[in-house]
Protein backbone atom coordinates (compact mmCIF):
# COMPACT_ATOMS: atom_id res chain seq x y z
CA UNK A 1 0.00 0.00 0.00
CA UNK A 2 0.97 3.26 -1.00
CA UNK A 3 0.28 6.72 1.14
CA UNK A 4 0.85 9.79 0.56
CA UNK A 5 -0.49 13.44 0.94
CA UNK A 6 -0.77 15.52 -2.25
CA UNK A 7 -0.20 19.71 -1.35
CA UNK A 8 0.31 21.38 -4.34
CA UNK A 9 -2.90 23.45 -4.41
CA UNK A 10 -5.06 21.47 -2.06
CA UNK A 11 -4.17 20.31 1.01
CA UNK A 12 -6.90 18.19 1.37
CA UNK A 13 -6.14 15.74 -1.83
CA UNK A 14 -5.17 12.62 -0.04
CA UNK A 15 -3.55 9.90 -2.35
CA UNK A 16 -4.07 5.86 -1.45
CA UNK A 17 -2.53 3.08 -3.63
CA UNK A 18 -3.73 -1.08 -3.31
CA UNK A 19 -1.77 -2.93 -6.53
CA UNK A 20 -3.30 -1.64 -9.88
CA UNK A 21 -5.91 0.99 -8.25
CA UNK A 22 -5.08 4.72 -7.28
CA UNK A 23 -7.79 6.88 -4.76
CA UNK A 24 -7.59 10.07 -4.14
CA UNK A 25 -9.73 11.28 -2.09
CA UNK A 26 -10.69 15.43 -1.54
CA UNK A 27 -13.25 17.63 -0.88
CA UNK A 28 -16.24 18.88 -2.86
CA UNK A 29 -16.77 22.66 -3.14
CA UNK A 30 -19.15 25.01 -3.75
CA UNK A 31 -22.34 22.92 -1.99
CA UNK A 32 -23.59 25.68 0.13
CA UNK A 33 -24.98 27.06 -3.43
CA UNK A 34 -25.87 23.57 -4.78
CA UNK A 35 -28.78 21.41 -4.50
CA UNK A 36 -27.71 19.25 -1.44
CA UNK A 37 -30.89 20.71 0.90
CA UNK A 38 -33.28 19.09 -1.62
CA UNK A 39 -31.34 15.84 -1.59
CA UNK A 40 -29.03 15.14 1.29
CA UNK A 41 -31.42 12.34 3.01
CA UNK A 42 -29.95 10.26 0.23
CA UNK A 43 -26.75 10.42 0.22
CA UNK A 44 -24.57 7.97 2.06
CA UNK A 45 -20.92 6.96 1.22
CA UNK A 46 -20.29 5.20 -1.08
CA UNK A 47 -22.99 6.78 -3.55
CA UNK A 48 -21.99 6.81 -7.16
CA UNK A 49 -21.97 10.34 -8.97
CA UNK A 50 -21.70 11.67 -12.08
CA UNK A 51 -19.38 14.33 -13.72
CA UNK A 52 -20.52 17.28 -15.95
CA UNK A 53 -18.23 19.34 -17.82
CA UNK A 54 -18.44 23.00 -17.29
CA UNK A 55 -17.19 24.63 -19.97
CA UNK A 56 -16.07 28.96 -20.58
CA UNK A 57 -18.23 30.86 -23.30
CA UNK A 58 -15.50 29.77 -25.51
CA UNK A 59 -16.21 26.19 -25.41
CA UNK A 60 -13.21 25.66 -23.18
CA UNK A 61 -12.76 23.28 -20.39
CA UNK A 62 -13.12 25.09 -16.80
CA UNK A 63 -14.41 22.60 -14.32
CA UNK A 64 -16.19 19.76 -13.51
CA UNK A 65 -19.64 19.78 -11.41
CA UNK A 66 -20.58 16.87 -9.68
CA UNK A 67 -24.21 15.50 -9.74
CA UNK A 68 -26.18 13.06 -8.00
CA UNK A 69 -29.08 11.92 -10.37
CA UNK A 70 -29.70 14.78 -11.49
CA UNK A 71 -29.53 16.88 -8.75
CA UNK A 72 -25.68 19.16 -8.26
CA UNK A 73 -24.28 18.90 -5.04
CA UNK A 74 -20.86 20.56 -6.08
CA UNK A 75 -18.05 21.49 -8.27
CA UNK A 76 -14.54 18.79 -8.02
CA UNK A 77 -11.50 20.54 -6.67
CA UNK A 78 -8.97 21.66 -9.10
CA UNK A 79 -6.29 18.69 -8.76
CA UNK A 80 -9.32 15.90 -9.21
CA UNK A 81 -9.94 17.72 -12.32
CA UNK A 82 -7.25 17.42 -13.94
CA UNK A 83 -6.60 14.21 -12.87
CA UNK A 84 -10.12 13.13 -14.74
CA UNK A 85 -8.57 15.13 -17.26
CA UNK A 86 -5.83 13.00 -17.81
CA UNK A 87 -7.72 9.64 -17.52
CA UNK A 88 -10.42 10.31 -20.19
CA UNK A 89 -7.28 11.60 -22.42
CA UNK A 90 -5.71 8.07 -22.11
CA UNK A 91 -9.36 6.32 -22.00
CA UNK A 92 -8.79 5.25 -18.39
CA UNK A 93 -11.69 4.05 -16.25
CA UNK A 94 -12.30 5.60 -13.25
CA UNK A 95 -14.90 6.16 -10.40
CA UNK A 96 -16.46 9.27 -8.39
CA UNK A 97 -18.02 7.88 -4.96
CA UNK A 98 -18.69 9.79 -1.57
CA UNK A 99 -16.40 8.98 0.87
CA UNK A 100 -17.80 11.18 3.71
CA UNK A 101 -19.79 13.42 4.75
CA UNK A 102 -19.57 16.12 7.70
CA UNK A 103 -22.78 17.11 9.06
CA UNK A 104 -24.84 17.58 12.46
CA UNK A 105 -28.11 15.76 13.18
CA UNK A 106 -30.82 16.46 11.10
CA UNK A 107 -29.55 19.18 9.32
CA UNK A 108 -27.72 19.34 5.47
CA UNK A 109 -24.46 18.47 5.32
CA UNK A 110 -20.96 21.14 5.65
CA UNK A 111 -18.53 19.07 3.64
CA UNK A 112 -18.79 16.18 1.44
CA UNK A 113 -15.76 14.49 0.86
CA UNK A 114 -15.86 12.03 -2.32
CA UNK A 115 -13.00 9.40 -3.56
CA UNK A 116 -11.60 8.77 -7.38
CA UNK A 117 -10.88 5.31 -7.85
CA UNK A 118 -8.95 4.64 -11.24
CA UNK A 119 -6.29 1.92 -12.63
CA UNK A 120 -3.03 3.67 -12.22
CA UNK A 121 0.13 2.53 -14.69
CA UNK A 122 2.82 1.40 -12.00
CA UNK A 123 1.95 -2.35 -13.42
CA UNK A 124 3.25 -0.46 -17.00
CA UNK A 125 6.28 1.01 -15.51
CA UNK A 126 7.79 -1.88 -13.29
CA UNK A 127 6.92 -4.30 -16.40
Amino acid sequence: MLYNQESENDCSLERVQYGNITSLTGFLGGIEKSDVPFVYHHLRKGCILKLNAITGFDNRHLMFGVNYGAYRIGILNSSMARRIQELEIRGKIYRLTISNIVREKYLPPTAIMVELECESDILNKVA
